[in-house]
């Protein structure tokens, strides 16, 4: 599995532009690319103008395809000059896990119910091992106690092994916030707190844009 991570941010100005060119991009990866299996759009509730991705694909070959498509070199065409500030990279999985599914809500096309947090993370290279050691237990308690978790995702940039992407999504914020106060939360933050408040850009932490509440 390879996963493309994403943080973009946007002149205000070309934020419902950009997200529209984003989302055809989107469904066109996922609808006509075998080898794509999410391409996730969300937005930070504290800026709007910071807009994520959160892309899966089967294995190298399937992004190179995606990057090779005509749907992605619209979407470059269609949103040059639109960033102040665009960080991603191509990432292995190290362990992704959820407990829920929102598939077959009442409303298909309605979003922005789902809460999503995306964090990007520069380590040591001598507490790699231990962060990604702690962190993984965190998600596995996680798992094992929060009934509203769709998704928590650890992976790790190809080619810079220090750098961390976690990718957590509840079915409502209330969830998100309930787990950010968990005890095994705290533990993991007691530990490696100091990670996730240093760098830029920090952690995008709001709504779902694309797919609707359903596509969960």
């Amino acid at each position: 599995m390879r996963i493309f991570t994403v943080q973009a941010n946007l002149r205000d100005e070309h934020l419902e532009r950009f997200v529209t060119a984003s989302i055809a991009n989107a469904s066109a990866s996922v609808t006509t690319e075998p080898g794509c299996r999410r391409f996730d759009i969300f937005r930070d509730d504290a800026d709007a103008a910071r807009v994520g991705f959160n892309e899966i694909y089967d294995d190298a070959r399937a992004t190179d395809a995606h990057e090779n498509s005509t749907h992605f070199a619209t979407w470059l065409s269609a949103t040059e000059g639109m960033l102040d500030q665009l960080v991603w990279a191509k990432c292995r999985n190290l362990f992704t896990a959820g407990t829920a599914s929102r598939t077959g809500t009442a409303d298909p096309s309605s979003t922005g119910g789902i809460g999503v947090y995306q964090a990007r993370l520069s380590l040591r290279a001598d507490d790699a091992d231990s962060f990604i050691a702690s962190v993984t237990e965190q998600a596995r308690s996680a798992v094992a106690n929060e009934q509203a978790l769709l998704r928590f995702d650890i992976n790790q940039n190809i080619d810079v092994p220090t750098e961390v992407w976690l990718y957590k999504v509840h079915a409502d914020p209330e969830a998100g916030r309930a787990h950010a106060t968990a005890p095994y939360t705290a533990a993991h933050l007691d530990r490696f707190g100091e990670y996730y408040s240093a760098g830029s850009p920090g952690p995008i932490s709001g709504r779902n844009i694309w797919p609707p509440d359903a596509g969960w």
